[in-house]
């Protein structure tokens, strides 16, 4: 049986999404948690490989199962094996031909700011906060010049050893409510760090430091000035299949 299942972490703690030796991260806890309900170590497959800080509120994964299982009974019995900072939030059946990475059609992340705050306590593992007020409208038109199919190789790498590098992002969009920002991005598929480029180019031309001309220099490859944000900001939403 293949099984779907919707993950939510706070990922904080974690050395990211895929299993490393002796780190914790989200898919080492996932499986043993598996095995120990189920006395199986099946591979797991997620639609995005998170990085180390990066949190989920729908992260995609499947797994086969040789020996059937009960399905509605999967969320339960995993959280209770479990820490506290992930959640199983749905499982279900699905066909044996789908595949959490390769099946899916668009991924959305958001990630967020909150300016204009000298020192900050609550954001601190949720959101890059920074002294300087940005500029949301210079943000937006920068994001609309990422919007489209481009070679994005400067913005990171394949998850595939000598990958292509091509991705069409659907959408970004920015978002306001009092000094927090959401910068809202939406693609086929991503590279390593992909999104944390993105919102470190859009928050240096919120800044003023940079220039849409350089976010067209940005898509010829020059990865001239070119940073990754803090991972904590960022977050997986969800799939579309």
């Amino acid at each position: 049986m293949n099984v779907k299942l919707i993950v939510e972490y706070e990922g904080t703690r974690y050395h990211g999404w895929q299993a490393q030796a002796g780190t914790p991260t989200i898919e080492s806890a996932l499986r043993a948690a598996i095995a120990n309900l189920t006395g199986e170590t099946p591979a797991l497959t997620a639609a995005g490989r998170t990085d180390a800080g990066v949190h989920a509120l729908g992260q995609v994964v499947n797994f086969k199962l040789e020996h059937d299982f009960p399905v509605q009974q999967l969320p339960g019995a995993l959280n209770a094996r479990l820490a506290p900072d992930i959640a199983v939030r749905h499982a279900e059946v699905v066909d044996e031909s789908f595949n959490a990475r390769y099946s899916a059609r668009a991924r959305h992340y958001a990630y967020r700011i909150r300016q204009a705050l000298p020192r900050g306590a609550y954001q601190r593992q949720y959101a890059w906060g920074m002294n300087d007020t940005l500029d949301l409208a210079a943000m937006q038109a920068a994001g609309e010049r990422l919007t489209g199919t481009h070679d994005f190789a400067a913005f990171g790498r394949s998850p595939r050893p000598g990958g292509h590098t091509v991705r069409r992002v659907h959408e970004i969009k920015i978002s306001s409510a009092g000094d927090w920002i959401t910068i809202a991005v939406a693609a086929d598929a991503f590279l390593y760090g992909m999104v944390r480029r993105i919102a470190g180019a859009l928050v240096d031309v919120g800044r003023r430091k940079r220039t849409l001309d350089w976010i067209d220099e940005l898509l010829t490859g020059s990865a001239r000035g070119l940073r990754l944000a803090p991972a904590q900001g960022l977050v997986q939403v969800s799939v579309e299949y």
